[in-house]
């Protein structure tokens, strides 16, 4: 019996000295944040923590936005307080969602397709858009139905191809399954059709804020 004592005594201790280095871990190894590199190259500039861009006929403006200014947006652009992409209290965020504003300052029509939208990490790992036909697969893979509400924010997101006109403007968000957290850099890139036909190309760098330094990272 007393063996048993013993041995019942050295699992607490061994299971207690499990819990306090993985709460150590977890202390020493936060969710990396990440913010706009402003010594990468970029096809913009920026200003704050929003990006600017464009060419002699078009403008964007791209800005990350955290959980609360993302449903915040949803909230204004359709008058309903819902963020599918919201995560469970005191888990961590699981997607990146940017805010993207672009202007036609042409005379003839300028196209804009999310799905031509990647994000790609110094891993080489390439990000598409998670837009609601992707948030219902991922449903259904777990057996489940996408909720019905979530189909009023669906004005919210750049998630189908669109047309813009002379002077018109279009915002919506962009929202990516968040990156690993080995990941060190990561570049955003956007492409719009022109009136003539010829594609443009807006790029922007963000990294790790514990990143100080331009260098290469494999």
């Amino acid at each position: 019996m007393n063996k048993r004592f013993a041995m019942f005594g050295r699992v607490l201790v061994l299971l207690g000295l499990y819990c306090a280095v993985a709460a150590n871990a977890a202390k020493l190894d936060p969710d990396p944040q990440f913010e706009p590199d402003a010594e990468a190259e970029a096809s913009g500039s920026l200003q704050g923590s929003t990006w600017v861009g464009g060419g002699p006929t078009w403008k964007i403006w791209l800005k990350e936005l955290d959980s609360v200014e993302r449903l915040n947006f949803i909230e204004r652009t359709t008058g309903f307080a819902i963020d599918p992409y919201a995560g469970r209290p005191g888990e961590p965020e699981g997607y990146h969602t940017f805010l993207v504003v672009i202007e036609n300052q042409g005379t003839g029509q300028l196209s804009f397709n999310p799905q031509s939208c990647w994000l790609q990490t110094n891993r080489t790992k390439v990000l598409l858009p998670q837009g609601l036909a992707e948030l219902s697969f991922n449903y259904r893979l777990m057996g489940r139905e996408l909720p019905v509400a979530y189909e009023n924010i669906q004005k919210a997101l750049f998630e189908r191809a669109i047309l813009l006109d002379p002077g018109a403007t279009a915002s919506g968000l962009l929202v990516y399954e968040r990156v690993q957290n080995n990941t060190k850099r990561w570049n955003l890139g956007l492409r719009l059709t022109l009136s003539d036909g010829e594609r443009a190309a807006f790029n922007v760098p963000y990294r790790r804020t514990d990143v100080k330094k331009k260098r290469s990272d494999g």
